[in-house]
């Protein structure tokens, strides 16, 4: 009798330990379709962070760590008229947990404002509302014409500037410029003939 007991306890003790890895695995699982560039953690009637800055193409992650909620950037739930963000946007609601449930994730590929809200209940009255800033994406690079590695699609000078591994036009003395010197180099061979 203590035998089948001993067994008994042992099935349940593996049943347990099974159903708590699953529930890990599964909100991990969870967690890892949540993948973005930055979170927003939803939780007591609030978003966090209230104003996020990004970068334009970056990708922001809603994860519900308590209650039942929803990210609403079309519609203002406490205007009724649009939000006239540069792309509206809406992630279901779902039940969070303390581990932080997914709600989903959102690229924002135009640059502005984005206002949102959560649109359950009395959320957005007792202050469930958030902002997304979208800023132009800055392309480091070259920024000199002059350069072998010019870029003008650049918009910031990263240092990478490269002018001695290539040909100067003009820099006849090898010198990494164009100088009178060169110009000099040039005159007296001006005119010469094989």
């Amino acid at each position: 009798m203590q035998e089948q007991t001993n067994t008994f306890t042992d099935m349940i003790s593996s049943k347990t330990i099974l159903s708590i890895a699953l529930c890990f695995a599964a909100s991990l699982s969870s967690l890892a379709q949540c993948e973005a560039d930055h979170v927003v953690y939803a939780s007591n009637y609030a978003y966090e962070p209230e104003v996020l800055q990004i970068g334009q193409g970056e990708s922001v992650a809603f994860v519900n760590n308590q209650g039942f909620h929803d990210v609403n950037g079309d519609i203002n739930t406490l205007t009724g008229s649009s939000y006239n963000n540069p792309e509206s946007f809406y992630l279901s609601p779902i039940v969070g947990n303390s581990s932080g449930a997914c709600i989903g994730v959102v690229t924002f590929n135009q640059v502005g404002e984005y206002n949102y809200d959560c649109s359950i209940g009395s959320h957005a009255q007792l202050g469930m509302v958030a902002s997304i800033q979208v800023q132009a994406s800055e392309t480091a690079g070259c920024t000199y014409d002059f350069a072998c590695n010019y870029n003008p699609a650049a918009d910031v000078d990263d240092g990478s500037c490269e002018v001695t591994s290539c040909a100067l036009l003009g820099d006849l003395n090898d010198d990494g410029a164009v100088t009178t010197s060169d110009l000099i180099a040039f005159l007296a061979v001006f005119g010469q003939t094989l």
